[in-house]
């Protein structure tokens, strides 16, 4: 029995806008032809056949096999208002009559990029350190989001916060970590969707090299582009450009990796002759990086955090919208 075709597949794009989605990408079965793609939204609704596929994909053929030279599609599709924002697959007909359908289209959409596996490379980076602490900051469990069971067991997670809740061990400033641990306490620290709150980053990287041992390792997830959120306490953006100004040898660093990742468009509600452009010009929400301690630092960044902004972080756990 000849063995079961491998599907090549990727989708580029699949961006909901309001009562719409823009779904771009390509499939290929070796071996099969695919007469037909169905968009099947986890409802009631019938699945939505594609009338695009079939456009030309001189790329595909290039890269996968010269038989798939049309194996693009391309188009809006209505979006129903409960699937907006949930996973979704592709159900493939063939021109046997049999229908193949695919795993998930927003973890093939995922998949390779540079943001993500950013993430996992830290990930993987912490089972080389035989013991110690691994800090995040930023820990309280927003939306019942955790990461402590995602850290190796063999080392100790401590969650800070700057206010108490829950999956926070120890509360307190991230411009003082110095302060709230001491000196060299951790083998690595992380932080997902913070340093855009903090109102002076610069020092939070002096406070982590003051708490890292030697060789320790930094993970920093960041928006590029994303809404304000969380005001007055959101102050930065960061592109993958930014770090090198925070993370190098005088702050005590060296840059292991940096990513941009989670592509985006943004559009503007006036349309102007400045603006016209925008959509199609390269926007990320997401930047990463991983540094390493390869030096103490002798740097200060002596200003208060009460002398840089005002008052407590906002907004009540239970009104918190997740972000």
């Amino acid at each position: 029995m000849p063995p079961t075709p491998t599907l090549s597949w990727k989708i580029d794009e699949c961006s909901a806008y309001f009562d719409r989605m823009r779904l771009r990408g390509w499939c290929f079965l070796p071996g099969a032809s695919i007469v037909a793609i169905e968009v099947a939204f986890p409802t009631s609704l019938p699945p939505f056949r594609l009338s695009s596929f079939g456009l030309p994909s001189p790329d595909v053929a290039a890269a996968i096999d010269l038989a798939a030279h049309h194996a693009r599609f391309e188009e809006w599709i209505p979006l129903p208002p409960a699937q907006s924002g949930h996973d979704f697959t592709l159900h493939l007909c063939l021109a046997d009559g049999t229908r193949f359908e695919t795993p998930s289209v927003h973890q093939n959409a995922r998949a390779g990029d540079p943001a993500h596996s950013c993430w996992y490379h830290f990930l993987d980076a912490l089972h080389a350190f035989p013991h110690g602490n691994v800090l995040e900051i930023g820990a309280r469990a927003r939306s019942a989001i955790t990461r402590r069971q995602l850290i190796p067991a063999h080392l100790e997670y401590v969650g800070l916060d700057i206010r108490p809740g829950p999956n926070v061990d120890v509360v307190g400033d991230a411009h003082d970590l110095h302060k709230v641990f001491g000196q060299k306490k951790f083998a690595a620290a992380f932080s997902l969707s913070v340093f855009e709150h903090l109102a002076m980053p610069w020092k939070v990287v002096l406070e982590l090299n003051h708490i890292l041992q030697p060789g320790g390792l930094v993970f920093i997830n960041t928006p590029q582009t994303w809404p304000l959120h969380d005001e007055p306490w959101d102050f930065w953006r960061f592109s993958i450009h930014a770090w090198a100004s925070l993370f190098n040898p005088l702050t005590g660093f060296e840059i292991v990796e940096a990513a941009q990742g989670e592509p985006a468009r943004v559009h503007a509600l006036w349309d102007s002759a400045v603006a016209r452009g925008l959509p199609d010009s390269p926007a990320f929400l997401g930047s990463n990086v991983i540094a390493r301690k390869i030096t103490e630092t002798t740097l200060q960044w002596p200003v208060p955090t009460a002398m840089a902004c005002a008052g407590a972080y906002p907004i009540d756990e239970l009104s918190e919208p997740p972000h």
